[in-house]
């Protein structure tokens, strides 16, 4: 071979290589809507002549960067960098786990350096979940609205104090504060305490204890309308430890329960403990109360974000048996609308006959949800009837227009059955 046959090639295949890196280091051929398949470089250096190892850590450093690409589609750049530690942790704690495949397309050594070109393929959904488990990525969906009903009592305070306790004027309670603020920066909605007067005016409500029981607690989220009540108890304490004559050590601790309203079950529970160091015993009581919150609320927020997350990725399979179907133009329509409604997943056909399709549906939503949707979409040169909900099936004719009165039950007639869950 001629050294200009050889330059050719080579010249080709650095072209190649500048395409596949041109666009995000990545381009898509895609099995499937979960798997990204990423374009990445990677360099390790070349310790000892150990040309191997060099190699493994080029390949290693690659797929991580790869993982990193499809984390940054995911979640906006200045919340990633807000929550940098935890991001990192997820890259290299996670890595195997997100990797579904991979191939090397080219290697080289240049120096004291090996590097690689490889195609890996990452799995978006296990990433989206972690970032939702740990709280960087909110769900699209609405978070549950909160209460907080947490009893403090600092190293000087006789009793504990609370909110609910309407014989006494309500005092600032940090530990409340501090799950406040947590839980709002993680997208929940933190309900304010009901009014002196809606308490009065309560009945068969016990609210003389800093340990109110179910029944109060129930009852008093409901009178918010909040999902989740949290119920706890927050306490500092001088420990033995000093330094000098005027430094003294305290402890903080915070034991707290989450309790779904609705199924009236407990859903989350934490048990922190800070110590801090203070010359005022004041000041240092509310600051380990504080610092044993901050570590509460980190942990019942993850809690109650995953047990969420696992709900909303919880999917239903809806059977729609499709009547009408002979005219295909309005059969694609229909089906193109179906597809880009909110928490419609994957679509597959199971059964066709000359007029009639049977189709698939991955749903994260109630039926109802879904029927009700469809009446709201419009078309040209047809209309939807309704003709059946059941729990796991819905009916629907496709009318053309002028011809709506013989396809069954009338669409604008349609109520969905609040019996159907």
């Amino acid at each position: 071979m001629s050294f200009f046959s050889k330059k050719k090639i080579f010249l080709t295949f650095f072209m190649l290589a500048l395409v596949l890196l041109s666009s995000k280091t990545s381009f898509s051929i895609e099995p499937s809507p979960d798997l990204k398949t990423i374009v990445v470089t990677g360099t390790g250096l070349i310790v000892q002549n150990n040309v191997a190892k060099a190699r493994e850590n080029a390949i290693s450093e690659s797929l991580i960067t790869a993982i990193g690409i499809v984390m940054s589609d995911l979640a906006p750049s200045d919340t990633l960098v807000s929550n940098f530690q935890s991001a990192n942790e997820i890259l290299f704690t996670h890595t195997d786990s997100f990797i579904n495949d991979y191939r090397v397309l080219a290697e080289t050594k240049y120096e004291n350096r090996y590097r690689v070109l490889v195609q890996a393929k990452i799995s978006a959904n296990k990433i989206k979940q972690q970032l939702l488990e740990i709280g960087i990525l909110s769900s699209e969906t609405k978070k549950p609205k909160v209460l907080f009903l947490i009893s403090q009592q600092n190293t000087g305070d006789i009793q504990p104090h609370y909110w609910w306790d309407i014989q006494s004027p309500e005092l600032e309670n940090k530990a409340e504060t501090i799950l406040s603020e947590i839980f709002t920066r993680k997208g929940f909605v933190v309900k304010s305490h009901p009014s002196s007067t809606t308490l009065f005016e309560a009945k068969d409500l016990v609210l003389n204890t800093p340990e109110p029981d179910h029944n109060t607690i129930i009852r008093l989220a409901k009178l918010v309308q909040a999902d989740i009540a949290i119920v706890g108890r927050s306490f500092a304490e001088q420990t033995s430890n000093t330094m000098g004559k005027d430094s003294h050590s305290f402890k903080g601790t915070l034991m707290a329960r989450a309790i779904n309203i609705s199924k009236e079950s407990e859903i989350g529970k934490t048990f922190q403990t800070a110590n801090t160091i203070n010359t005022d015993e004041n000041s240092g009581g509310l600051d380990a109360i504080s610092q044993s919150a901050s570590l509460a609320g980190e942990d019942l927020a993850v809690q109650l974000i995953s047990s969420y997350s696992k709900k909303e990725n919880e999917q239903s399979i809806i059977k729609i048996v499709v009547e009408g179907t002979r005219t295909l133009s309005n059969f694609v329509k229909f089906r193109k609308a179906l597809s880009s409604l909110k928490n419609v997943g994957e679509i597959r056909s199971s059964e066709m006959k000359s007029n009639e399709t049977t189709l698939i549906v991955e749903y994260r939503d109630k039926i109802n949800t879904l029927a009700e949707s469809l009446m709201l979409q419009s078309f040209d040169s047809f209309g939807i009837n309704i003709s059946n909900v059941s729990p796991d099936q819905l009916n629907i004719v496709l009318a053309p227009v002028g011809k709506k009165e013989a396809a069954g039950t009338p669409a604008g007639n349609f109520k969905a059955d609040k019996t159907v869950e």
